[in-house]
């Protein structure tokens, strides 16, 4: 830029001094100066400065350019330092490593047994890592609790409904949460009733009120107790908590489905309490199942699901891992919403179902339609092992032995599932 800019000065100069060159005397031979010094300045320039210099960029590769472009869209969506792993690698190579390992696979005694890393115990995480496991909405929390009390209490045609706790052997009990305008004492409080509620061969009972029952100045919790008619209590499955409702209507309880009402109730309410011991050895839980099932005279099968390329997730997605059992778990409870899943492993889930073996068929196409539909990472769908409990199976071990043998069958193929 220096070197035009002179040059096109020294052009001036020069044009200037040729036209007006007939009016300068010998004498005024200085005024020639600026126009050899504009032309001497500009030689300089293109004597002193190369133009390979001048010119010279820093030039970019094709390669490296469109990698500068891939990491400023990257950048533009928030992603930064994405590399696939093994990126070094052929595709060559990487087509004869999956080949390899394929091999390897059907010459073992029990092929992607080792991969699925199946546990009787919840799995630790490697140290530093820093899982963030689902927590779900705490029950007692106003927004929740309140508009289900409110439904109970609806239902029930009652004057108040409410959770308590007893805290003590004096019958002292705290509120854990209320619906209704009669009550004194609110969350976190306690009163004394000077009555045993429930005994604890009950889960149900109803109280009424007066002389033939309990006394309404014992009623402490009420801002009327003289007005209530009759109490029931019904307990929250195996928590520590109970469900009290009162009437102040003469038919008020009295109904003969009232207890069976109330019963219900009080079992919805301890599923909405109830919280999986993450923690808890898995051969306990099978043993439950198992139990529960007899008990019952219920079918029971338990099957294990793992996604098909649960090798690729683990490897590839593993900062995602939560995100991708979370989604897959859903899909296993959506299939069936009444079935219990549990997490085995790493992408491993047991399912325990009460149903019979010739079920499972129906369930398998649903299975793989419901990953089929959710699609991303799960894409490919899952291997799907499942053992119907017979009187053979008297401990949790045979129970997951078999399950374990039906899925490494189904990782051998050719069929998705296999069940014994």
């Amino acid at each position: 830029m220096l070197r035009i800019t002179f040059t096109i000065l020294a052009i001036v100069a020069s044009t200037i001094t040729l036209f007006t060159v007939n009016s300068i005397g010998i004498n005024e031979w200085w005024k020639y100066i600026p126009m050899a010094g504009l032309i001497l300045i500009s030689l300089i320039l293109w004597i002193a400065i190369p133009s390979s210099k001048r010119n010279r960029k820093p030039k970019t590769s094709d390669s490296e350019a469109q990698a500068l472009n891939e990491e400023e869209s990257l950048a533009d969506l928030g992603i930064l330092d994405i590399r696939p792993v093994d990126s070094d690698k052929s595709p060559a190579d990487s087509e004869e490593l999956l080949s390899d390992q394929k091999t390897q696979d059907a010459a073992a005694d029990a092929p992607g047994v080792v991969q699925l890393s199946l546990l009787t115990e919840t799995p630790q995480p490697s140290p530093g890592d820093t899982p963030t496991p689902y927590v779900p909405n705490n029950p007692l929390d106003k927004h929740i609790l309140v508009p289900i009390l409110q439904g109970f209490r609806a239902v029930l045609d009652a004057h108040a409904v409410g959770i308590i706790r007893p805290i003590s052997d004096d019958y002292e009990y705290e509120v854990c949460g209320t619906a209704g305008f009669d009550w004194i004492r609110s969350r976190g409080e306690s009163f004394v009733l000077k009555y045993n509620l429930l005994e604890e061969s009950e889960s149900v009972a109803i109280h009424p009120v007066g002389s033939q029952g309990l006394q309404s100045n014992h009623l402490t919790y009420s801002r009327k107790p003289a007005s209530i008619t009759y109490i029931g209590v019904a307990s929250i499955g195996e928590t520590d908590k109970l469900l009290i409702v009162d009437t102040i209507t003469k038919s008020g309880l009295s109904h003969p489905r009232a207890k069976e009402l109330l019963e219900n109730l009080g079992q919805t309410l301890a599923l909405l309490f109830y919280r999986e011991d993450p923690n808890r050895p898995r051969h306990e839980i099978i043993y439950e199942e198992m139990m529960t099932a007899r008990a019952e005279d219920k079918d029971l099968v338990f099957a294990l699901v793992v996604p098909q390329r649960s090798e690729t997730l683990a490897k590839m997605y593993g900062d995602f891992l939560d995100d991708i059992e979370k989604t897959f778990s859903d899909c296993l409870l959506r299939v069936d919403p009444n079935s219990r899943v549990i997490k085995f492993g790493e992408l491993l889930y047991g399912v325990f179902k009460n149903c019979q073996k010739d079920a499972l068929a129906d369930w398998h196409h649903k299975v793989q339609s419901e990953i089929a539909n959710q699609g991303g990472l799960l894409t490919g769908g899952a291997f799907i092992g499942a053992v119907a409990m017979t009187n053979e199976h008297q401990t949790a071990d045979h129970l997951r032995d078999d399950a374990k043998r039906a899925l490494i069958k189904a990782y051998e193929g050719p069929a998705e599932t296999v069940i014994i």
